[in-house]
């Protein structure tokens, strides 16, 4: 556009100063002035030619970038893609098993609680059984006491016991009386339960 414009100016500067001008001198003076102008208008139309041919050689190493950054994106979004999908199979995977896990965990929780009823029941048995064997300690203990009384009463009887003993109803000897009393001795201190234990 610039260099149709630059053109149309010469010729038109060509045409009317030949009209405008009287004299040969100014003729030629104006002649002068066109061939100048004409030639800065040629000056002017090669720079705007080489400007245009660098232009166009920009315009081609752009759309050489283009199509180049245009393959970068290309496969930057294949590789996106690829990595979205695996993204998604690793975070599937990750939630399997925190879903898993916690499943897990709930399941201990309910075993743990069960093991914790257990213990309750188990300890309350256990108290009770505790408190039968000291009730089974404690009458022995009583048991034992009667006994050795008894023995005593026994070993430390009167004359009138002893006219009783030796009479022939019983038909017991003296000897006879005491091995039963050592055994019953013995037998009682076999049998007691001893409470340190």
């Amino acid at each position: 556009m610039k260099m149709f414009n630059a053109t149309f100016l010469c010729f038109t500067v060509l045409c009317v100063l030949p009209f405008q001008v009287s004299s040969a001198q100014t003729s030629k003076d104006a002649l002068v002035k066109a061939q100048f102008m004409l030639r800065q208008m040629n000056a002017e139309l090669n720079q705007l030619r080489v400007s245009k041919q660098k232009l166009l050689a920009e315009k081609s190493q752009l759309e050489k970038d283009s199509a180049r950054l245009q393959k970068k994106y290309d496969k930057l979004g294949q590789k996106s893609v690829r990595n979205k999908t695996a993204f998604k199979g690793k975070f599937s995977d990750l939630t399997k098993t925190y879903n898993d896990e916690i499943l897990a965990h709930a399941e201990t929780k309910k075993q743990l609680e069960q093991l914790k009823s257990e213990k309750q029941s188990i300890t309350k048995i256990s108290d009770k059984q505790m408190q039968k064997i000291e009730l089974c300690v404690g009458n022995n203990k009583k048991l034992f006491d009667i006994n050795q009384k008894l023995l005593v009463k026994f070993e430390d009887k009167g004359v009138w016991d002893s006219l009783v003993q030796a009479e022939p109803f019983s038909q017991l000897t003296q000897v006879e009386i005491e091995n039963m009393v050592d055994d019953y001795q013995y037998n009682m201190d076999n049998l007691r339960i001893k409470t340190d234990m």
